[in-house]
């Protein structure tokens, strides 16, 4: 840091530490659009040189933090990994193990050296986060900067990260498929009643609170004789209204039936405007004539996405992703629907949607959302008010710079 006094050993002293985690300091902008040079005034290159200035100073600064909360590793060449030689704080996400020793990817490394949560050394010298950027991206095996600003900006974002492999193992348990435990109760209920034995006794674990299981037995008492007994409705319904118990004296049959021909006509009126767009499942697969580009053959998923709510995460036994990510600059030609659904059919396992992101040469990323699950029955569009659409997919888009 110039213009500060350092200790032995280049230290900072007392009073540089305190004054580096007491400022605050920000690169503000008051012109942040793209104008052409004859708009180029004054003003404005007053604004650009101060901001330029505000972030040499912000990136100037020394990064600070205690030695034994730092972990250490040492750059391996050779096979192009870093290997811990000291490890702090939690690591479930990061790295991996082997017979010999505790390793994380380029790509994480370079993550945690940029947290200031590793410290690493090639040859006895500490790589700075320029040198990494030079060392541990761009090569055979390692992740590109577009797809590393993706890594880091949904790692930043709380969300769990691994680089798709094909030949992963996932945990399958979902608390999802337990059905809710009122469902639960009532088909207990039921089977009880029908005195037959409840076939999901011993596929899903008892966790019914009996308070419950007694008040859906009751529900379905009540719904019981209604059925048998629909006049006991109106007996019951004491809370209503009058007016609304009994009907008006003076309405007559020939308005009901008047009405019904109205419901009729007003239903055939809305069904003249339907237009039936057929599911996939009844055209069959899609028969793909046109041969993609060399460059693209190779087009397959990068990362792996997993939600923040998964407490228990485990990089050696992950649950199924909520998304697999595709990254690929915004220069490249935009993928066709074809493409992506190919990839989505050709997933293992439990297929989940895809994620396309695009970066810009700004490394600004642009997100579209790709869920294609197959529609198991026709579906209706109203054509005079809304344009038939894909039976197959649905699409987002979000813009996100980053």
């Amino acid at each position: 840091m110039a213009g500060c006094s350092e200790g032995p050993h280049g230290l900072l002293s007392g009073q540089d530490m305190v004054k580096h985690h007491t400022e605050s300091y920000e690169v503000n902008a008051q012109f942040n659009k793209l104008v052409s040079l004859k708009d180029f005034d004054e003003t404005r290159k007053a604004d650009l040189e101060r901001m330029k200035e505000q972030l040499r100073c912000l990136l100037s600064q020394e990064r600070v933090n205690k030695t034994e909360s730092l972990s250490e590793g040492v750059w391996e060449s050779e096979h192009r990994r870093i290997r811990l030689t000291r490890v702090e704080g939690k690591w479930q996400s990061f790295g991996y193990e082997d017979s010999t020793g505790k390793y994380v990817e380029c790509y994480e490394g370079l993550f945690l050296m940029e947290m200031n949560r590793l410290m690493v050394k090639w040859n006895g010298v500490v790589v700075s986060i320029e040198q990494g950027y030079s060392l541990l991206l761009g090569h055979p095996g390692s992740l590109t900067l577009e797809e590393y600003q993706v890594y880091s900006t949904l790692i930043r974002s709380g969300y769990y990260v691994l680089r798709y492999e094909r030949g992963r193992k996932y945990c399958t348990t979902n608390l999802d498929d337990v059905p809710p435990a009122e469902e639960r109760c009532v088909w207990g209920n039921l089977y009880e009643m029908l005195n037959q034995p409840n076939p999901r006794k011993d596929k899903y674990p008892k966790q019914e609170d009996g308070k419950l299981y007694e008040t859906v037995r009751r529900s379905m008492q009540r719904y019981g004789k209604l059925i048998r007994n629909p006049a006991a409705k109106s007996e019951e319904s004491t809370d209503e209204p009058t007016s609304k118990k009994h009907r008006p004296d003076n309405v007559s049959a020939s308005e009901d039936h008047s009405d019904g021909f109205s419901r009729i006509e007003h239903f055939r009126r809305m069904f003249d405007r339907f237009d039936i767009v057929h599911s996939l499942n009844e055209e069959g697969r899609w028969v793909e004539r046109t041969v993609d580009p060399p460059e693209e053959n190779d087009l397959r998923p990068v990362f792996d996405l997993f939600a923040t709510e998964s407490q228990t995460f485990k990089k050696s036994f992950p649950p199924l992703p909520i998304a697999r990510i595709i990254v690929r600059r915004s220069s490249q030609r935009m993928l066709h629907f074809r493409e992506l659904h190919r990839m989505y059919q050709q997933q293992e396992q439990t297929p989940v949607p895809l994620i396309l992101m695009l970066v810009s040469d700004n490394l600004s990323i642009h997100c579209f959302l790709y869920d294609t699950k197959r529609v198991q029955r026709n579906v209706i569009a109203l054509t005079d008010e809304n344009p038939p659409r894909a039976a197959s997919s649905s699409f987002a888009r979000m813009n996100r710079p980053c």
